[in-house]
């Protein structure tokens, strides 16, 4: 009984800091199916401010394929520090840095000459959550900015991009020691491209009109380890982009966070 109570307790503490953390994939064109895993921690540095980092790596397959781990996709390395305002709301400051291979749109898809692209993102988020009954209910805000480069860090033809992100998500979990969730999620992109000239010596930069891009639907099965601190997330995720074409990309993803590695209790 002792040990029920306490895995209660910790699971009330754990899953709402894991429901903030999950690692989700990023969005890839020019496939059908993508795999990705990505392993991170979250770190409490005091009472209101948490360090999530993490690192991924995704494959995918060609555009008439169903084999998403035929060719390397892309790399990540994320880093974000969230601040606790009140227990519904809650704000974060990341940054990100993207390796992202790049294929031809032609068959037989190629790599492309320069063969990957540099990403450097920078963005904030704001959370607010609530329960509804067994459920506990996630919305949130993400404007981001996007900095894209040639493996030289020479600018890109599209080097900035301006991104907002809304997302609302559902967890709910499956045994009353709160050791397993199923999260369903839907996020809706919008953006802002700047486009500069291809002529060298022309300098001049266009933008292009307020767009939506995408819509990701994501459905996770969630397990937390209580004795290690650890979440598991195993789920898949469909990218319906914006465009005449009802293709939607599908993603196999896992992850796993560790909570708290390099102290256990915060005074």
């Amino acid at each position: 009984m002792k040990y029920i109570k306490n895995a209660a307790v910790l699971g009330c503490i754990l899953a709402p800091l894991s429901l903030f953390a999950q690692l989700s994939p990023p969005g890839l064109d020019g496939t059908r199916a993508v795999a990705w895993g990505a392993v991170g921690f979250s770190q409490a540095l005091g009472k209101k401010i948490t360090l999530i980092a993490y690192g991924g790596l995704g494959r995918l397959g060609d555009p008439t394929h169903w084999a998403p781990l035929q060719k390397p996709g892309i790399g990540v390395y994320n880093q974000e520090f969230q601040y606790k305002l009140s227990t519904q709301w809650q704000a974060s400051l990341a940054q990100s840095f993207r390796v992202q291979n790049l294929y031809s749109e032609d068959e037989p898809y190629e790599a492309e000459d320069p063969s990957q692209r540099f990403e450097l993102r920078y963005y904030a988020r704001l959370y607010y959550k609530r329960s509804l009954g067994k459920l506990a209910a996630t919305y949130s805000f993400r404007p981001e900015v996007r900095t894209f480069y040639a493996p030289s860090w020479e600018a890109a033809s599209r080097p900035l991009e301006l991104r907002f992100r809304l997302k609302g998500q559902v967890s709910l979990p499956l045994d009353d020691h709160k050791a397993n969730f199923i999260i369903g999620a839907n996020e809706i992109l919008t953006a802002l491209d700047e486009y500069r000239s291809k002529v060298p010596l022309d300098h001049h930069h266009t933008w292009s009109t307020y767009h939506f891009t995408e819509d990701r639907l994501a459905l996770y099965f969630r397990h937390v380890f209580r004795q290690s601190d650890v979440t598991l997330d195993v789920g898949v995720m469909e990218q319906f982009k914006s465009g005449g074409h009802f293709e939607p990309v599908s993603y196999l993803a896992f992850d796993v966070l560790f909570q708290n590695p390099f102290s256990r209790h915060i005074n």
